[in-house]
């Protein structure tokens, strides 16, 4: 005879499941350089590139350690572009999510980390790759990002431009850290687990009125979270994009 599935099993289960999914990381802790434009002012993007691990393929929070010179409060935007043909360089990569949030501080070894709105990754198979990128703007001497100089950053990149970056290729200025003066690995990480739903805002696996007033919320205050087109603008469009997702509901 079958022996009963309890509430509590199913939990169990559940919880099981997201455990298995490790952080998607490449710094080893040690953050001991920081950097910044030097002559200009610009926006810097700086992030890291990540193979998607089959079965962990939706992102919700991202982790950043940040010059600890940098104001508490200092605007920033965490954005998530996916890369389905795994090739390492972001510059063919598409943006699929981002999100408004503000700068804390945060010590040699320490992060913040942020929500940010569930985001599949990895291509259609999951096994694709990705790129989980912060963008601020700073004035010229004002160090921004964190790097942990111990680990090469081969998978590592920095933008320098004069806004935020639907395509990365666009960038008047890129490059590869282990390519750079600066060889390092950014301390942005990402935490991922195995099931999720674009639409479910609230965080409660499910698409209800919540998430559409956790959109509208978002839409109104100007969050980034809001753009479901990915054109960095928050307009009529978005809602069009977030209601026919809503329409899909969460499976």
């Amino acid at each position: 005879m079958m022996k009963p599935i309890s509430v509590s099993m199913l939990l169990l289960a559940a919880t099981q499941s997201l455990a298995q999914c490790p952080d998607y990381r490449h710094d080893d802790g040690s953050g001991g350089f920081t950097i910044g434009p030097s002559e200009f002012d610009a926006t810097i993007t700086w992030g890291n590139y990540y193979h998607a691990e089959p079965g962990c393929n939706w992102l919700t929070r991202v982790s950043v350690s940040f010059a600890g010179s940098l104001p508490a409060g200092t605007p920033i935007t965490i954005a998530v572009y996916d890369d389905p043909d795994g090739d390492g360089d972001p510059a063919n990569a598409t943006l699929v999510s981002m999100a408004s949030h503000a700068s804390m501080f945060t010590s040699t070894g320490s992060f913040a980390s942020y929500d940010i709105r569930p985001t599949r990754v990895g291509g259609p198979d999951g096994t694709g790759g990705f790129f989980v990128a912060v963008a601020a703007f700073a004035p010229q001497r004002q160090s921004v990002a964190r790097m942990d100089q111990d680990t090469p950053g081969v998978l590592s990149w920095l933008y320098f431009s004069d806004g935020l970056l639907a395509d990365l290729g666009a960038a008047p200025f890129s490059v590869r850290m282990i390519d750079s003066p600066f060889r390092g690995t950014w301390m942005v990480r990402a935490q991922a687990q195995a099931q999720g739903c674009a639409v479910d805002l609230d965080g409660d696996g499910q698409a209800t009125l919540f998430d559409f007033l956790e959109f509208q919320n978002a839409f109104i205050s100007g969050d980034l979270l809001a753009d479901f087109d990915g054109d960095l603008t928050l307009t009529l469009f978005d809602f069009l994009a977030f209601q026919s997702a809503f329409a899909g509901g969460c499976s």
